[in-house]
Order: structure tokens, then sequence, then C-alpha cells
């Protein structure tokens, strides 16, 4: 059976060993089915085509726009420069020279740029616009930095094409033109760019305050020796004062430097702001050769081609140097004849006691306290004719400041305007500017009111001092005057008091007229319990609550006259000129006075002919006077004839009058014994003695006796100056050396102090003051000069300017800028040739500037060599090449595909040479294959974490921030941008060294990049790579040569819990941010080492079989290579196809091969029979 079995093997394995290799064959066509897509270890990510456009703001976006602009636009070719040159109004500016400056402007607004406001900037034949730390800081920077602009870039710079300029030969030119629209100056040119920019960035209100135009034309490279194409393109800088912008603008075909001969640093476009915050072009990723034609490029944030927009300011900020110059330009002149008679009370009692002024925390309503210093008072003035004046004083009653007001309702406004041009920015030059339109008002020329006063059973006190008793009966004049601008009337209604023979006022009406305003009745009438009931123009009024300040107050304005209500007074100012007030008390009215200096020698009635002699003051009607000590009988008749009898703006009286009232007279009441009662309460008073004897009422006497002793310290307090001080108002010094100055004063008993003490000051209490300024702080300066009587003070703030500079006579002590919010000036520097920076403490060296890539510069030598190949000075570097050695050859037309770049190679034999982008392979740009970056569709998220830090060396704010901006820049990786925020916690105490620990919050951002590890190390790596960055020790300081915070704070270590993700993009949302923009199916492949790659199907196996595959501008193509026996075929050689030679070939050799395997089989299994047959015995044979 075994013989059996085997015998029957060679045809079943023949039959399987065919149906093996030549399965269901059909002679001609034998087909493989394989999968198209091939797989590798890196994720492939398809990129969308969508685009969306965005303002190219650093870290924001503000999503989709339309592509219209009101730019020119060239169909088809991108966009048009704005008109230059003569015709537009240009200057021409060039110097035929290698690295030149243009003059520096200085915008009166200064221009808005990352966090602050800068005041000069110029550009440079290097396609710069340079904001400079000093007028002497001034450099051209021919080589941009290898990595583009960055978060700690030193140099403030606006770039529209950074690259070596040579203006040496003839060729090329600048065209500049500034605008000044501070006042809706209309303007064509600013007009577009205002247009342009509501319509890019989506903002739609835009206003342009000032712009600059600046356009290069024909500039040729370095060298212009060997120079044949030449760039021409167009910055325009634009602010509104608060927001600033730049718009690049490049013509088109006019961007013609050959890139092949660019061998150092690519072409920079963008900014920075020298503070953290920058911007570099959508370029920057883009092959060098789209780098050089941006007049090509179709900028996805403005939709337009050959147009890039950059938001300068970092945030909105006001600016208060423009809302200054406009308001002094809309602002009329006020008069000049009027500035004489305005004045400030000299201290704050004075103020409080003249009627004629208002204190503001309980005198007008809807005042609020913006821009006054906390723990000052403030007092204002009205006049319709000559406008208001309000004045805020010191803890100590002394007179800080007075400024003019339109009136006191606009006192806020007026604060405001002094807030912006005197408080909130930096330059003196437009505090200087207001104070010319609003002269500082001091309290020099100052007169108080003088005052007059009726009190009890009339005891009247003239304007001239004078004091009397007239008990008339009726209504009376009391004062009647008039100055050129006014004229004033005080009428008083008597009754008789009980049944008294003397009478006592019920009742005041005043009239105020000016050629201003419309008479002014005011009328004070009494009311039973201590009452008054007010009528203004014969209407009764209705006071209001007068703020929180002042409690039971309350006030009533109107034009021309502000009262106010408390207790039982009522007072009057009537525009500022006259104020009236009226006490009830014991049902008795009494009043005072006061009048300003511009009625005296001009008043009659009951309170006397002021004129500054009290012996004339009872002069009646008829011009006769009487003498100053008449009897009361003759004084009595002097009063009477100040009696009206005709009409009055009382009206007419509701009592009946007796016929004839005669009162008594002191004299009488103190010869009958009858009367005497106790009058010790007088303590000798006639006033109160002829009360009490009168009425029988002591209380009425005591009345009469307190409110006459106020009345009399109220005009005392009045006449009360505090002492003056006399010394310069200026103080100027030089740092490091000591100034003395001596003030004095016109009083006796005078003690000088200063208001806080300063390091850096001395004040002797004779007036002697040292000042050595040692540190650049903020201070201000207060001499406060105090009398031993009195209780009084005064404060002198004078202007200190110190100067900084490295040497005396670089100071310009009247250009100065204040320190902080503080009166300390610091005056600028005028540097010599040899020195810059801020105070000119820093010398020129040669390494200012930076050489060309790879060459070092040796300090006060300069650059080395150039490179190898190159030549230059170092600093500028060229190829070496023949000059016009193939001056007359060009590249034949359309010689370069895909938008290849052609040249005309010297070292070729003058033969054209195509620069492809990067993803192309052959000479002329046709064949595709390379993998590349991929460009930004859209602007990148940034990656955000926040973390906390102690540190114990009492670091300010700047030291922390440059501190851990040094650490976190000098990671493994290369991603840092910028501390968003560095804010300071509450401070603890270590408990060991008792030292105080400083804590603080940062929150850091880093920025995403296609290419290298960087996605994976923001993503995986970040977190840990912060806290081994701060382990100890702390990094050496470095400080750049212009100064600023010190970068070495010493920190203690973190750990991991100490640093949070704030937000993180993975791979799949990161990759709708990139596309392969212009290829054809390429597509997006991410791995940790090499982030996004754009890959050709080429590169990964798209063609099967041994296909050579081809990345045309339409796709892959496959070339299908035949072999002996298969031939490939399809889209991507998937499909093989065996030859009829081949496939009998393979046929007959195979049953060949398989016949003699048969025989070979059945050879071996004969013989493998007979042997067992020889070797076999049967089984009994031992038996």
């Amino acid at each position: 059976m075994m013989g059996t079995r085997w015998r029957r093997l060679p045809c079943v394995f023949l039959s399987c060993l065919c149906s093996y290799i030549l399965g269901p064959v059909v002679p001609g066509k034998i087909a493989t089915s394989q999968r198209a897509d091939s797989g590798g270890s890196t994720a492939s990510l398809l990129s969308t085509t969508s685009q969306t456009l965005t303002t190219s703001t650093p870290g924001t976006s503000t999503g989709t726009h339309s592509t219209a602009a009101p730019v020119p636009v060239n169909p088809g070719k991108g966009v048009l420069l704005f008109p230059y040159g003569p015709s537009a109004g240009d200057r021409e500016f060039v110097r035929r020279t290698v690295d030149f400056t243009s003059p520096l402007f200085k915008p009166r607004i200064g221009f808005p740029l990352g966090s602050f406001l800068s005041d000069s900037l110029y550009f440079t034949d290097n396609g710069q616009i340079i904001f400079p730390k000093s007028d002497y800081q001034i450099f051209s920077y021919p080589n941009p930095p290898l990595k583009g602009f960055s978060g700690w870039d030193s140099v403030a710079m606006v770039a529209p094409f950074w690259d070596d300029a040579d203006f040496s030969s003839s060729q090329g030119t600048m065209f500049y033109q500034e605008y000044e629209t501070l006042y809706d100056d209309y303007n064509t040119l600013v007009q577009k760019v205002e247009s342009s920019i509501n319509m890019l960035t989506k903002t739609g209100n835009y206003k342009a305050r000032w712009t600059l135009k600046i356009t290069w034309v024909h500039v040729p490279a370095y060298p212009a020796r060997v120079t044949i194409g030449t760039n021409t393109y167009q910055a325009i800088l634009s602010t509104d004062g608060s927001r600033s912008y730049a718009l690049f603008l490049y013509q088109s075909g006019g961007m013609r430097w050959n890139v092949t001969r660019r061998p150092g640093n690519p072409v920079l476009i963008g900014f920075s702001s020298g503070d953290g915050y920058f911007k570099n072009s959508q370029l920057t990723l883009h092959p060098v050769w789209e780098k050089y034609r941006p007049d090509q490029f179709l900028d996805s944030n403005t939709g337009l081609r050959g147009l890039q927009i950059y938001q300068l300011h970092r945030e909105v900020k006001p600016n208060y140097r423009l809302r200054c110059l406009q308001w002094l330009k809309r602002e009329p002149q006020w008069p000049s004849w009027g500035w004489n008679q305005i004045s400030c009370p000299c201290s704050w009692n004075q103020g409080v006691l003249d009627l004629r002024f208002q204190s503001i925390s309980r005198g007008i309503p809807g005042l609020r306290m913006s821009g006054l210093v906390a723990g000052s008072r403030q007092l204002c003035s009205s006049s319709s004719w000559r406008g208001g004046v309000c004045c805020r004083y010191g803890p100590w009653g002394e007179l800080l400041q007075g400024w003019r007001v339109q009136s006191p309702w606009q006192l806020d406004q007026e604060l405001e305007l002094q807030n912006w041009c005197c408080h909130f920015n930096s330059k003196p030059s437009f505090c200087a500017l207001y104070q010319l339109r609003r002269p500082p008002i001091s309290c020099a020329g100052y007169q108080p009111s003088s005052l007059a006063w009726i009190v009890g059973d009339p005891h009247i006190t003239t304007l001239d001092g004078v004091n009397y008793t007239f008990s008339g009966l009726g209504d009376f004049l009391l004062v009647r005057t008039q100055d050129r601008n006014s004229s004033f009337l005080l009428q008083g209604r008597t009754a008789q008091t009980c049944s008294a023979n003397a009478t006592n006022f019920i009742g005041f009406a005043a009239e105020y007229r000016s050629s201003s305003l419309h008479p002014i009745t005011v009328q004070w009438l009494l009311k039973p319990n201590n009452t008054i009931h007010v009528q203004l123009n014969n209407q009764t009024i209705a006071f209001e609550a007068n703020g929180e300040d002042a409690k039971d107050q309350e006030i009533f304005s109107s034009s021309g006259v502000i009262m106010t209500h408390y207790g039982s007074t009522v007072s009057a100012s009537f525009d500022g000129a006259v104020a009236v007030s009226v006490l009830a008390s014991s049902n008795i009215l009494h009043i005072s006075c006061g009048l300003s200096k511009g009625y005296q020698n001009h008043t009659e009635g009951l309170m006397g002919f002021w004129n500054g002699n009290p012996d004339d003051d009872f002069r009646m009607p008829n011009g006769s006077t009487i003498p100053k000590r008449s009897s009361e009988e003759m004084l009595f008749h002097y009063g009477m004839t100040w009696k009206i009898n005709g009409t009055s703006p009382f009206g007419k009286r509701d009592d009946n009058l007796p016929s004839s009232f005669t009162p008594v007279f002191l004299s009488q009441l103190l010869r009958n014994t009858s009367l005497k009662k106790n009058l010790t309460s007088c303590h000798g008073d006639n006033q109160c003695i002829f009360d009490v004897l009168a009425t029988g009422s002591e209380n009425l006497g005591k009345d009469t006796r307190e409110i006459f002793r106020l009345y009399q310290q109220m005009n005392t307090t009045l006449n009360q100056y505090p002492p003056s001080i006399k010394g310069p108002d200026v103080i100027k010094a030089y740092m490091g050396q000591t100034t003395v100055v001596n003030y004095t004063s016109n009083a006796k008993d005078i003690t000088f102090t200063l208001r806080e003490n300063c390091m850096d000051f001395k004040l002797f209490e004779n007036g002697t003051l040292l000042w050595t300024p040692k540190l650049l702080e903020p201070f201000t300066l207060e001499i406060l000069a105090s009398s031993a009587q009195g209780n009084l003070s005064s404060v002198l703030k004078p202007r200190t300017v110190v100067c900084e500079c490295k040497a005396e006579s670089q100071c310009l002590y009247n250009q100065t800028s204040w320190v902080s919010n503080s009166s300390l000036e610091t005056a600028d520097c005028k540097c010599d040739g040899n020195t810059f920076g801020r105070y000119c403490n820093y010398s020129k060296d040669p390494c200012d500037e930076q050489c060309f890539p790879n060459v070092k510069c040796i300090p006060g030598k300069g650059c080395e060599a150039c490179p190898p190949n190159l030549t230059g000075d170092g600093r500028h570097c060229a190829t070496l090449e023949k000059p016009f050695l193939c001056q007359n050859e060009s590249c034949p037309e359309n010689y370069c595909y895909n938008n290849g770049l052609c040249s005309i190679s010297h070292t070729l034999g003058c033969q054209p040479v195509c620069t492809c982008p990067a993803a192309f392979t052959d000479a002329r740009c046709f064949l595709a294959g390379n993998n590349f970056t991929p460009t930004i569709r859209r602007e990148l998220p940034l990656r955000i974490i926040q973390f906390s830090l102690i540190e114990d060396e009492n670091a300010s704010q700047a030291d922390v921030n440059a501190s851990v901006a040094y650490r976190l820049k000098n990671l493994e990786v290369w991603a840092f941008l910028w501390n968003r925020q560095v804010d300071q916690t509450k401070p603890s105490t270590a408990p060991a060294s008792g030292s105080s620990l400083h804590h603080w919050n940062i929150i850091s951002e880093f920025q995403y990049h296609p290419k290298g590890p960087v996605i994976d190390f923001l993503n995986n790596r970040l977190l840990d790579a912060v806290v081994k960055a701060f382990l100890p020790p702390a990094p050496q300081m470095r400080r750049n040569r212009s100064g600023g915070p010190r970068n070495n704070v010493a920190f203690h270590s973190i750990s991991r819990k100490d640093v949070y993700s704030v937000m993180a993009l993975n791979v799949s949302m990161l990759a709708t941010y990139f596309q392969c923009k212009g290829y054809k199916d390429y597509h997006l492949v991410y791995s940790p080492q090499d982030g996004f790659t754009c890959v050709s199907p080429c590169s990964q196996g798209y063609c099967k079989h041994g296909g050579q595959c081809q990345h045309l501008p339409d796709g892959p193509r496959c070339s299908c290579v035949p072999s002996s026996v298969y031939t490939p075929w399809g889209k991507r050689c998937e499909q093989l196809s065996i030859k009829f030679r081949a496939f009998f070939g393979i046929l007959f050799g195979t049953l060949g091969a398989v016949l003699l395997l048969g025989v070979a089989v059945f050879v071996v299994l004969r013989f493998w029979g007979r042997s067992w047959a020889r070797f076999s015995y049967p089984l009994d044979s031992e038996s």
C-alpha cells in the first residue's frame, strides 16, 4: 500500500504546483490587485483650500472679509503705488553712498508703536523705518537678523523691505512726504489711506492724524556696480494718535533683485516695536525666491497682491498730546482784560469765608472729583463777564494751584483739559502751551470782599467798619453800588420787635444787574420758627441736596446766582461779585454782605460810603455827611433818609405801620433803672445790652453778641494772609553736583520745610535748599513756609530739572521730559559725533551695527573679513563677479516655468539659470517632487502657559519680565514670543531668613511653527523644560548698551505643579492652519522631528512595480518600466501584464521541470523499494 500511495504522489504534486505558480491564468493579461495607498510611519493629513483673510495682528484674528480695497488696483497685476515724486509734492532724498539715513521726523502727537509712544523716527536706504531710543542713536543696520524679528529686538523698526541696498551709483532715489491732519484737514492721499485702513482692518472709524509716505524708487542691491535688477516699493505709516498702521505696497513687476546674487541673509519684511511686540511677514516661511518678489505675493490678510498691512500698536491708548493740541486749536482766546481781576484766596480759611467762592464738595451739583489730588480741597468762583476761577488747597490750607474755568459747571472739563496737557503726557512743552492759554492763577492781587453786616435790633457795621444802631421802621436801602460791568441793590424791611420800641429786620431783597445777564432778584422772608422763605425772581426756589460730603446742606443754582441753604442760613453769590448771607435766629434776620473791590467808592445806603475812610461813612442821599461819632438821635435821622417811600422789590406791606415811630435809644435805657437786669452775659457789649434792655430777652442779647463776634471773626480771617515765598521757580542741577538755592519770605518767624522728605534734597529752616541729585527717581518738590502766628502756610512747587548727560556741556535744560507722574524733569542731551544714547553715555563702536552673517565683529576695530568666495568690508559682502560681464544678456521669455526666477549666471558663461520653488527638481521648474515647508493659511494661535515664581531680591516688574524672557528664549527649542502678563501677588516672609518673598504670576506665550520639532516640543515637552529652566543658578546678567532692566533675577526652584497649560492645539487642529499652496496633490505629513511637511506622492511610492514618478504641475504621473516578464500599466502602474513569449516559456519550462522532478521521484522510490526488500525478514524466522 505504501508503494501505491507514493506512486500517485507525482500527479497530485504536479497539479498543485501548477495551480500555485500560474493560478487562474488568462494568457496575455495577468492582473494583480494591490492597495493604491502606501502605508508609512507618519500620519498623512490633508489640507483644505479655503482661505481666511485676517488682519495682520500678532495673535489675533478679525475673521473673514472682502478682498476689495480702496487702494489703487492694477487688474490682474496687483496694487498700484500711491502717487509719488515731485508732481505729488514729495521731497527727494538720496545720498550717493552706501548706508545713509534720512532726517528725523518728530510727530507732535508721537507715534504709537507696541505699548509706547515714540517721539522720533527716520528711514534708511536699506528699506527700514527706525524709531531710535534717542535722537543721536542713528544707524542704518544693513543686515537683517537670521531668524527674523523676535520679541527681544533692541531696535524698534518697521521694515517694508530690509536688505542691503546701494545708492553709491547714479541709480535709484527716494521720495517722502509728511502729512499732519490734526484738525480734520482734508488731504486726498490721507483720505485714501484712511479708506484703505478702514477697509482692510474692518474698523470703519479710522481717522488719520499723522501720515508718512516713503517711496524707494529703482533701488539697486549691493553692490550697485554689478546690479542689474532694481526694486520699487512704498511704505505708508499712519496713526490716529491711538492706533497705528503700516501699509507696504510693492510695484507690480518692480521687485527685480537677483535672488541668486544675494549671498547673505534673505530679505526681512515686518516690524518689531523693540518692547516685545513684533510681526514677520507671511513670506518669512516661504522660499527665498518668493521673499524677493512680494509684488507677486497674494497676502491672505489683505486679499490683494503686492499689498501688506500691519497693526503697529499693541493696545489702544488715548493720545493726550493729540487731545491737548486739538483743544488748543478750537478753544477761543479768552479776553485778556479780565485776567488781572482773577485770583485765588491765599488760604483755605480765606476762601471758605469769602462767599463769592463755593466749595465744590458743597457748592455745585454735578461736579465730580476726577483729576483732583486725594486729600485736596477746591473752591470755585464764577463771573459772567470774566469767567471763573477754581483753586485747590492742601491739608494745611495752603494754596496749591489755581486755574481759570468758563464756569464752575465746567470744572470737571477744565481739569480734564489740564490733565491732557500737563499730567497725562511726558512732555512739559504741552503744559507750557496750556499755560499760555490758561495762565496759572495765584493769590497775587487777591483782595477779599469787604464785609458789612447787620445783627439784632438793628446793629449795623458799615463796609468801612463803623458800628452804629438804627431802629427805623419800614423799608430801607442798605446798599446800592455799581461798577462798569454790573450794579447791585440791597434793601431791608423791618418790623417792630414785639411791643418794644425797637425794630428788627424781617426781610431782605437783592437785585443784581449785568450787561451779560438778565436781572436777578432774590428775596429772603422771615417765617415762623426761624425759617427763611426764599424767592428768585418772585418764584419760590427748591433747594437740592449737595452731594454726599455736605450733610444737611442744599444748593440751588441758576444763571448768575448760586444759593446755599444750611440750617437757618441762606447765602447767595451773585455772579462772583457780591455775596449775601442771611441768618434767622430769635425770630430775627441777620445779614452779612460782601462786595468786590470794584465797587469801592461807588456805594450808598445804610451800609455806608465805602472808600476806606470811616469818617465819611454816614453820607446821606443829598451828599452831605454827619460825623462818625454823632448822637443816636442824629444817626436815627441819618438812617431815615434812606427809607424807601416808593416802590420796592418787596411790594406792598401787609401790616399797617404807625404814622410815626420813634425808637428807644441806649442812653434812655441805661437811665431807666427799672429796666436794668442781669447783663453779665453781655460782658459789656453795648449791642447785647441794648437788645436785652429793649426787648427784655437775654437770649436775644446773647445771640446778637455771638453773631456779631462771628461776623467780626470772619472779617479778620478774610484779611489774614499766609507768608509769601520768594525764590527761583526753576531749579537746574547736574547729576552728582550740589546746587544751592535760597528762599525767603516777607513775613517774620517763618519756618521752611519740605512736604515730603527726599534723600537728594536738604532744606534748612532759614530757606536754604541743597540739591544733590544721585538717582533719577520720580518726586515732587514742595516747599512749605509756615508762620508761627495764625497757623498759616504757603507752598511753592518749583520746577526741578536734572541733567544726566555724560558731559554737562551736553545738557539742554530747555528741552525736557517728565519722570513718571512727578514734577521732576530730565534735560535732553546734545551728543557729539562720537557718543549716542539717551544721555550720550555710550561711545560709538563699529560693532553697534551687525556685520554680515557669520562674520565676527571685533570691538573697537570692526567686522572681520567676508566669508570665502565673497568680497566686501565684512559688513557688506557680495559674490566674486566680474562687473558688467553679462550686462548685455537677458533671460528668454518664459524660460522658467511655475513662477521660477530666471537670472543670468556669470559662472556658467552667461547662461540663463532658474531659481525654482522648493518643490521642483529640474533645472527649469517643470518637474516637482521635492518636499517643502507648508505655508500658513491664517494667523497661527499661540501656545500659552502660566506659572508661578518666587524671588527674594525685591525685583521690579521689568526685571522679572526680562529675567523670565531671557530663560524662556534660551530653551532647547526657539519658540518663545513674550510674557503677556507679569503680576506680583502679596509678599510673604520666609520663615528661616525672615526676608520678604515676592510671588509672581507669569503668563507666557509661544509661537507654533510648521517646521522642525517646535510643535512636538510645545505640546509635549514645554512644561518640563520650563521647570528645568528655573533651576539655579541664575544666568549671568546681560545688559544691552542702551541700558534696560537686568535679566539675572534669581528665582526659587519650581516644580511641575507650578506650571500649567492655558492653551494648546493638537496636531489635527494645527493642520487646518497650513496648506501646500500651489502644488497639486501635495499633502501634509506630520512627524515629531520634522513638523509639518508638504509631501509629494512620488516620495511615498505613488508609482508601483518600479514605475518612475514625475510630479508635473497638474499632479504626479507614472512612467511604467517593463521588465523581461511583466509589463506594468495603469495610472499608477498598478496593473501587470505578462508577455506571451514569457508566458509559454514559463509554461513549458515549468512542465519540463515538473517532468524531471517526477522522474527523479520515480527513481528514488524505485531504489527505495528494492532496498526495503533486501533488508526485510519474515516475522517467524526465529522460530
